[in-house]
């Protein structure tokens, strides 16, 4: 680790104080260790400056100091140059440089300040005084072991270094204070100054209040001069608009009455002709429902017929298999049809050697007969050799009966499966014809359901145009409607304006609301003011 401050006094000789800058200046909760005292935290003031070398600018230098505000002479410092940075980043394992180092070491401490509200806090500042050498440390604690982010090597303050630090701190101390003196004696003339201009403008003031009281004064008596003229204009106003509205009123009273007695007529003949369309609405709503249960009856007989066409249709192609099959075994019996006469041929010819051989054989015999008293020795030779001939003759006969009854069988087959596949045939067109009657029905289903559906499509279309003169009777009615209301409320507050001077329908004059006109329909009828 390097080496901080020693016993002598070079390192503040060396370090220029009046260019270092303050990177951290704050108080923070450190565990303090000695040998003859217990352990203790102690609230301790952290400051991290950084200057450089007063003989060589271009050599940087770190200095930390650790003091308390409650014991003057406790001091610890280190100072590391750049170069001494070099070692102590390859001892620790430090992983960033010399720019950086400071802004970490900050990061570490903040982290011990917030937390110390946990109990064990995480992070903690460690400081440990053994003699002449201190070791600072950060350390993180978890549920295994306590981790040291940082150790550093401080150096504890002897009473010169003491001495040093403490008037530099004085002198530091010295210069705010004339800072300070400075901007009080600017604050107390910028004080004096606001003092003397406060005086002028309290002064300023209470010419100003003078003068708004009598020109209040003069406004006064002024708007009372004005008020009563007006009272009298208004006065006499008041009484030709009351004969003007007299007037007014008994022209309205009998236009609104004729045209309320109007409007009550057309109500009840609205009521009459809505009552007349609601019944023409259930009727047409029972005939719409009642066309809707038929093309729901059309379309399931629609969808019953198509099933039974797909099915139909399935069958066919069965059929169209079943026959493609069938042709394929009539091939195959013609085939062996064919075959068996190819067959009954070769027999025929072998029977046919047979039978030659079998006259041969006769002619022979009647040769050996004829000389059968010369050679009887060898007659029973001859004998031997007629009876095996006549063997294979009787064997060639079965075989040839054998031949006969397969081929009279296979014919019989052949017949019976063109038969079958005849009847087959007759089935598929029988079919066929079937299919056909049936998709032509389906056709002139298809046309009834086009036909029902256009004129449920009428049907519709004729309803939805007498919903929409329906709903125009509606909208006239609820017009007809709002104009009765509001010529009552007019009529109402009439009433209430003049109950005491006039008839019961009374009504003020347009001419005090504004000109408005509201469209009612048909009847032209002037709407009120709007409101």
């Amino acid at each position: 680790m390097p080496l901080v401050i020693d016993n002598n006094t070079r390192s503040w000789e060396s370090f220029d104080v009046q260019t270092a800058s303050t990177l951290y200046w704050k108080a923070l909760p450190v565990l303090v260790k000695q040998n003859d005292r217990e352990e203790q935290t102690n609230e301790l003031t952290v400051r991290i400056l950084s200057g450089v070398n007063r003989n060589n600018h271009n050599s940087r230098i770190l200095r930390i100091h650790l003091s308390s505000d409650e014991d003057l002479f406790f001091l610890h410092t280190l100072e590391v140059s750049e170069e001494e940075f070099q070692s102590l980043k390859i001892e620790q394992g430090i992983l960033v440089d010399f720019g950086n180092f400071p802004g970490k070491v900050i990061t570490l401490l903040q982290k011990c300040i917030l937390a110390q509200t946990e109990d064990p806090p995480r992070f903690q500042a460690v400081l440990s005084a053994t003699g002449s050498d201190s070791v600072f440390k950060i350390v993180e604690t978890n549920d295994f072991n306590q981790l040291p982010h940082i150790t550093l090597a401080f150096r504890p303050g002897n009473d010169i270094a003491v001495k040093q630090f403490l008037a530099f701190r004085l002198s530091e101390v010295k210069l705010s204070n004339e800072h300070l003196t400075a901007d009080l004696n600017m604050t107390m003339g910028d004080r004096d100054s606001t003092q003397l201009k406060l005086e002028d403008t309290v002064e300023q003031l209470a010419e100003s209040r003078e003068m708004h009281e009598r020109t209040l004064l003069e406004q006064q008596a002024h708007s009372k001069t004005k008020d009563a003229i007006a009272l009298e204009e208004k006065t006499k106003e008041l009484a030709q608009l009351k004969s003007t509205l007299d007037q007014e009123r008994d022209r309205l009273e009998t236009k609104y009455r004729a045209q309320l007695d109007a409007l009550t007529t057309r109500g009840g003949d609205l009521d009459t002709e809505n009552r007349q369309l609601r019944s023409l609405k259930y009727e047409l709503d029972s005939k719409v429902s009642e066309l809707s249960h038929k093309l729901g009856t059309v379309e399931g007989n629609c969808r019953s017929m198509e099933e039974e066409l797909s099915r139909l249709q399935n069958q066919n192609v069965q059929l169209g298999k079943s026959k493609s099959e069938r042709e394929v075994e009539a091939n195959e019996l013609r085939a062996r049809l064919r075959s068996a006469d190819e067959k009954v041929l070769a027999q025929k010819d072998h029977i046919a050697e047979q039978h030659q051989r079998c006259k041969d054989l006769e002619a022979s015999s009647r040769q050996l007969e004829e000389r059968c008293n010369e050679l009887k020795e060898s007659a029973a030779g001859h004998e031997v050799r007629a009876k095996e001939a006549a063997a294979e003759v009787l064997k060639g006969n079965r075989i040839i009966e054998k031949v006969s009854n397969d081929l009279r069988m296979a014919k019989e087959k052949a017949r019976r499966k063109q038969a079958i596949i005849g009847r087959q045939e007759e089935e598929l067109a029988a079919r066929e014809r079937t299919l056909d009657s049936m998709t032509r029905e389906q056709a002139s289903s298809s046309r009834q359901v086009n036909h029902l559906q256009e004129d449920n499509k009428a049907l519709k279309d004729e309803i939805s145009s007498l919903k929409s003169k329906l709903e125009e009777c509606k909208t006239q009615l609820q017009s007809n409607e709002q104009m009765i209301r509001w010529l009552n409320n007019q009529v109402n507050e009439a009433q209430l304006q003049f109950g005491g001077t006039g008839s019961r329908y009374s009504f003020k004059p347009a001419a005090l609301r504004g000109p408005a006109t509201v469209s009612g329909g048909s009847m032209g009828i002037p709407a009120g003011p709007s409101r």
